[in-house]
């Protein structure tokens, strides 16, 4: 028979068990209630940690028209401390060897004076500049892109060079002259690096002698920011970061995260190996459901049917955005090897990007409140 002092006992550890059970229930209820409710309330929770030495960057679009006067005050109040800027070259396709200025273009936020002009007011306002310019191609074939550049013969291949040399150097003097803190050397140019790694080396010193800032590269995420042979001749490893992290609609924080991990061990290694930071100098997510599993793929917005341009509807998924942006900071928020990251894109007129419209830009969504939580903690 059992003493009533061991039946007290034997209750009092029954009933410590089952508190202990029921709190760690509790907690990943209210974990699984937090995911679930990220796209209807984030401004209510608190980063869990505070972005130290942390670069946070948006990329600038560079309007058709000069930037309304409330376009830069109103990012600061978000938090946003860093813009990259993106001027373009022309290419007519991946094969074709000339590379065009483009100093006075349609877009005047494009062109070297609307550089300069959103350069200086934005410094005004205690913004950092990266300049990164991009080449575009008019007439693509064979679904090509920059990143598939090549030439057949050695004659096309020093054209080409020389063109985009003159190309970068004019954007080094300006990024020098307007005092920019980092210079993108090139974006995307997967082939053109892999193939021509002695080029890209003697350019490199030769950006060194008209810009005296930082420098980096914005390589592709696939078979490119791990294939770079310069690394170590530039001050940050640059990643344009739209890696798969999942691979079903509608995933939590924890999943995207734990998508996070390969890429963000590989990254890490190569950081050791090279002693270099690490930028991710694009990185963005559409609202749009299954958004973290081609994060690089833009949906189509119009579709041939019987010879007509149709437009295109698709489906609008807040919450998935949100959840994306949420795992972001929280899977590099934290790395002593990260510097930050510029999230692809923002525009200086953001009256046309609404809820229903598909866009990676988090402006007027709750993504964008993601971003002011995070960028704006003390």
């Amino acid at each position: 028979m059992i003493s009533i002092s061991r039946r007290i006992t034997v209750i009092l550890l029954a009933c410590a068990v089952l508190w202990c059970d029921r709190a760690v229930g509790n907690t990943a209820t209210s974990e699984d209630r937090t995911e679930k409710q990220a796209g209807n309330r984030p401004a209510a929770q608190k980063p869990p940690f505070v972005l130290e030495n942390f670069y946070k960057g948006v990329s600038w679009v560079g309007g058709r028209w000069q930037m309304p006067d409330n376009a830069l005050p109103e990012a600061r109040e978000l938090g946003i401390e860093w813009l990259a800027l993106t001027p373009f070259g022309w290419m007519d396709n991946h094969t074709t060897p000339s590379v065009r200025l483009n100093r006075r273009g349609r877009f005047w936020g494009e062109t070297d004076q609307g550089l300069r002009t959103t350069a200086r007011k934005a410094r005004e306002l205690g913004f950092r500049l990266m300049l990164k310019p991009h080449l575009w191609l008019t007439r693509p074939v064979d679904d090509g892109w920059v990143g598939m550049i090549d030439f057949e013969t050695e004659a096309e291949w020093r054209q080409w060079e020389a063109d985009y040399r003159t190309f970068i150097l004019h954007y080094a003097e300006l990024a020098q002259s307007e005092n920019m803190a980092v210079l993108c050397i090139a974006t995307e140019l997967s082939n053109p690096v892999r193939s021509r790694p002695r080029f890209w080396k003697s350019l490199i010193k030769e950006i060194r002698t008209v810009y005296s800032g930082k420098l980096t590269y914005a390589a592709n995420w696939y078979r490119d920011y791990d294939m770079v042979e310069f690394w170590p001749d530039l001050d940050y490893i640059g990643v344009n970061a739209y890696f798969p992290l999942t691979d079903r609609n509608g995933p939590s924080v924890s999943e995207i995260m734990t998508g996070w991990k390969p890429h963000i061990e590989q990254i890490g290694r190569l950081s050791e190996q090279h002693d270099k930071p690490v930028l991710f100098t694009e990185v963005g997510y559409k609202n749009t459901p299954g958004t973290t599993i081609r994060p690089w793929e833009w949906p189509p917005r119009r579709r041939r049917w019987d010879g007509e341009a149709q437009p295109v509807v698709h489906p609008v998924d807040q919450a998935e955005q949100v959840n994306a942006y949420e795992a972001l900071f929280r899977s590099v928020g934290q790395l002593p090897w990260f510097r930050g990251l510029f999230i692809w894109k923002w525009y200086p007129n953001a009256s046309r990007i609404t809820v229903e419209r598909v866009e990676f830009s988090p402006q007027n969504k709750d993504a964008e409140r993601v971003l002011k939580r995070w960028y704006s903690a003390p």
